[in-house]
Order: structure tokens, then C-alpha cells, then sequence
């Protein structure tokens, strides 16, 4: 086989896997909503192309090429970032290969090339599109239109290389984040030079060169393309390699035995159980140190800074820090699938396994409040606010997302990093889901704030929270059950997605 013919193959591969997967037909109605929000997106991203066609046509000081390129670092810096929800790096699809006889970079390369041509790039065109015909076709002509358009393209494709390089770097050595830091430092290092409108006027010659129709901004992006696609593929390639090719040395490690839980019977194992996941396994330990360590930030941008002190802001970001915890709440059951065979033996191991989880990760929203408090101490939040918060995301929060475990059958690896495959498949429910709880303290607040004083909504939360809270062993009983009848169908999918 040739390389277009790998090409082929693997991409007939990924849509295959889509529509063979176990949850493709349950997840239809979630996938609809998900489809409404990436029509919405679009649709957003060209009211924003307008609104920036409206200020390029007014503007004295730019060109309308010039305007546009002259916010490249601030259009490429958010792009980056919304690549950590989006996007997955190569190095996760190519396990299932490595024993195939394929030339040593066929998988990495057409895994790379699919990610260049992903939906992901393309999407960028709902803002360049509508602002060149509303603002450079009819002045400069079709020339420098299509310059402007194919041009961004390459930066952004250049961008989803170099995110792509980052994330399996910032995998292997974590220390590593300091690279894209580092990079995005230097683009935007004209402003603390030289003011906002020293940046503007650096990257506004870039625009130049498009109104022009320069070749030599194309050599130079090409160019850099050659040069991410190469290091992306030996990184990615040397990565995978080492991963599933290294021997692996055996440490043992002396963990306590916790016997502090052997008062609560068979609850008090699974406590065991999900403590010891967290403290031995590598990505349930990593997953937990970054929470904190976002807590943490959060934590001082509210306290000292004013950032977010609207009011939107302020019931957002208050509550996120709880449920940031409960994200694993969203993978209930995904970790577990890599031993779920023997939770099966038997049945009433679930419950107990179900209740353990509840009792773990409400205590561990004590950690969120406690990383909080300076919010408190700089009178920006109230104490009774976060407590009030707290509780409500221990009761009927945690009671949605728990509510996940009754169809979710993706099993999550506890330690692998780069050639895992899950997360591939995106579990649609789960993404609705995590959305629901995660704005709905924000929609709640301000309707309840309508009709009562402040610290009667929180007492109001707080007493909704308690109620779920005490009533927990009722509802998860019937997670619990409804759990059983689908226990052929998880069992199914939690196999496959290993």
C-alpha cells in the first residue's frame, strides 16, 4: 500500500469506529444538541467576523488586511486554547497499528494529516470568510482575498501543529508547559515593549504583505508547516515507541492500608479503593493535581484582581471549583472498567461502590472551599455564599452527574498516556451532562436573587442540598438499579473501549 492508500484506510478506520461504537445509537439525541451548539458556534463566529468588519471599515489607523492581522496573537492565542477541548493529538489513534506491517511513519503521518484537515481548522473560515467579503473584496479585489483567507489558514494550521507538539510534550514531561508559554510570551512581547498599539502595528505588516499579494509571507508560513509537521512526526513516532516499547520497571511502593475505613464495612473498601486509584495510578493523580492547582489560580484571581467581578462572573466562577471536582463524577465508572469483570462477581458490590464515591468526593469539596476562603478574606465572596455553593454541588449536582453511570461504558486507562483510546469516542451524553450542571447554579442564582435577598437564595441552595444529601442512599439505590438492567450492554462497551 501506498501512503494515499493508508490514508484511505485509516480514515475509513475512524468513521468506521464512530458508527460501530456501542454508544453511537444511545447517544443520538445528545449528538443532535451537540450539533445545535456547533451550529450556534458558527453562527457566533460570524457575528464576531461582522463586528469586526464594522470596526476595519471604520478605522483610520489600518487597512482592513492590516486590522485583521494585526489581532493574529490574540485570534491564534485563543484558538490554542480552545484545542485543549477539542482536539486530540495523533500519538492516541496509532496503538492498534504498531504491529502492522506499515512503514515506520505511515500511521503517525496520515494521523497528522487528518488532524490538519480536521473540522477543527475549517472552522476558522466562518470568520475569515465573511469579513473578506465584507471588507476586502470590493476594495482591494479577489487576489487579496483569497491571500487573507489561505493565509490565516496556515497560521491556524501551523497552530494546531504546534498544540499538537505541546500536549504530547506537556504528557511525557509536564515541566514542558513552559514551551508554549515561552512562545506565546515572545508574540505578544511588542505589548509590554512598546504599549497595545506597538502590537497592533508589528503584526498589522502582515496584512501589508496580503494586500500586496506577497509570496513571501506563503514561503515562510509553508515553511514553518514542513518544519512542525517533521518534528511532530519523530516526537510523536519517539513517544509512542518508548511507551509501548520500554520495559517497564516494577517500584512498590509501601501505600497505608487505611484502616481507619474498616468501620464502614464494605463501603469502607471501595473508600480504600478509590483512594489508593487516586494516589497510585498516574492519570487519576495528575487529573487531581491540576484541579487543585486551578483551584488555586482561580482562588487568586478573584481575591486580588478584578477580572471577574460582574455579576455573570461571579456565580460562574464561584461555583466552578466544585464542580471542577466533580468531573471525575462525570467519568463515574470509566476507570473502573478496567477491572469491571470482577466488580460484577457480585451485584451488590456496585451499590456500596456507588455510595463510596458519593462519601469520597463530597468530603473532597472540603479542599475547594478550604482553597477558597481568600475570596472570603478579601470580602469578594461571602463565606455563606461558598458553603451555600458547596452543599447544593453535593446534592443535586453530584445526583445529576451521577446519574451518568447508568450509561456510560467508555473505560478510561488508569495509567497509559499517550496511546490511549479513550476520550477518542466522545461520550455526547456525558458532554450534556457536564454543560447542565455546570451552568445551572449560574441560571438558578439570578432568577432565585429576583424574588429573595442574598442570604436567603443561599439558604434556599443550601437547603435543596441538604435535602438530596439526605436522601442520597434512595437515589443512588435507583441509579443503582436501572444500572443492573443495562449491565450486559455496559459490560459490552467498557470491553470494547479498553
Amino acid at each position: 500500500m501506498n501512503k494515499f492508500q493508508v490514508y484511505r484506510t485509516l480514515r475509513r478506520h475512524v468513521r468506521l469506529s464512530e458508527r460501530r461504537n456501542v454508544a453511537f445509537e444511545t447517544n443520538s439525541i445528545a449528538k443532535f444538541f451537540m450539533i445545535l451548539g456547533g451550529v450556534m458556534l458558527v453562527l457566533y463566529m460570524m457575528f464576531i467576523a461582522v463586528l469586526l468588519s464594522l470596526i476595519a471599515n471604520d478605522s483610520t489607523t489600518f487597512t482592513a488586511p492590516q486590522f485583521f492581522f494585526s489581532i493574529l496573537p490574540f485570534l491564534l492565542a485563543v484558538d490554542f486554547l480552545a484545542r485543549f477541548f477539542m482536539q486530540h493529538t495523533p500519538s492516541q489513534m496509532v496503538k492498534p497499528y504498531l504491529l502492522l506491517p506499515l512503514r515506520r511513519y505511515d500511521c503517525v503521518d496520515c494521523f497528522l494529516l487528518s488532524s490538519v484537515f480536521s473540522y477543527g481548522n475549517l472552522l476558522w473560515l466562518s470568520v475569515t470568510v465573511p469579513f473578506s467579503l465584507m471588507s476586502v473584496l470590493f476594495g482591494y479585489g479577489l487576489f487579496p482575498t483569497l491571500f487573507l483567507v489561505l493565509g490565516f489558514h496556515l497560521f491556524i494550521v501551523c497552530n494546531s501543529l504546534f498544540y499538537m507538539l505541546c500536549r504530547t510534550l506537556v504528557i511525557e514531561r509536564a515541566w514542558l508547559i513552559l514551551l508554549p508559554l515561552l512562545v506565546y510570551a515572545l508574540l505578544f512581547i511588542p505589548w509590554p515593549v512598546g504599549g497595545i498599539t506597538k502590537l497592533l502595528s508589528v503584526y498589522s505588516g502582515i496584512g501589508t504583505l496580503v494586500a500586496d499579494c506577497n509570496p513571501l509571507l506563503f514561503l515562510l508560513l509553508f515553511g514553518l508547516l514542513l518544519v512542525l509537521f517533521m518534528v511532530n512526526r519523530t516526537v510523536q513516532y519517539r513517544c509512542i515507541k518508548s511507551e509501548t516499547q520500554a520495559e517497564k520497571e516494577l517500584n512498590l511502593r509501601s501505600i497505608s492500608s487505611f484502616d481507619f475505613f474498616d468501620r464502614f464495612n464494605q463501603t469502607g473498601e471501595y473508600l480504600k479503593l478509590e483512594l489508593k486509584m487516586v494516589l497510585r495510578n498516574k492519570n487519576m493523580r495528575k487529573t487531581f493535581l491540576l484541579q487543585i492547582v486551578f483551584v488555586v489560580i482561580l482562588s487568586l484571581l478573584n481575591s486580588f484582581t478584578d477580572i471577574y467581578d460582574d455579576d455573570f462572573s461571579t456565580q460562574f466562577w464561584s461555583v466552578y471549583p466544585f464542580i471542577l471536582v466533580g468531573v471525575n463524577h462525570v467519568r463515574i465508572m470509566s476507570y473502573e472498567g478496567n477491572f469491571i469483570e470482577c466488580l460484577m462477581v457480585r451485584k451488590e458490590n456496585i451499590r456500596s461502590l456507588l455510595e463510596a464515591k458519593y462519601y469520597f468526593y463530597s468530603v473532597v469539596l472540603l479542599l475547594p472551599l478550604l482553597l477558597m476562603l481568600p475570596t472570603v478574606f478579601t470580602g469578594k465572596y461571602s463565606l455563606l455564599m461558598l458553603v451555600s455553593l458547596m452543599i447544593f454541588t453535593a446534592g443535586p449536582l453530584f445526583c445529576l452527574l451521577m446519574q451518568l453511570a447508568v450509561t456510560n461504558k467508555q473505560t478510561l486507562p488508569l495509567n497509559t498516556k499517550l496511546t490511549k483510546k479513550s476520550g477518542l469516542e466522545t461520550n455526547y451524553i456525558q458532554v450534556v451532562y457536564e454543560v447542565v450542571a455546570l451552568f445551572a447554579p449560574s441560571f438558578i442564582l439570578p432568577m432565585l436573587k429576583m424574588f429573595f435577598s442574598d442570604t436567603m437564595t443561599y439558604i434556599i441552595l443550601m437547603a435543596v442540598g441538604l435535602a438530596f444529601i439526605f436522601t442520597h442512599k434512595y437515589w443512588i439505590n435507583n441509579i443503582y438499579v436501572r444500572m443492573m438492567k443495562r449491565k450486559y450492554a455496559n459490560l459490552e462497551g467498557f470491553m470494547t473501549s479498553r
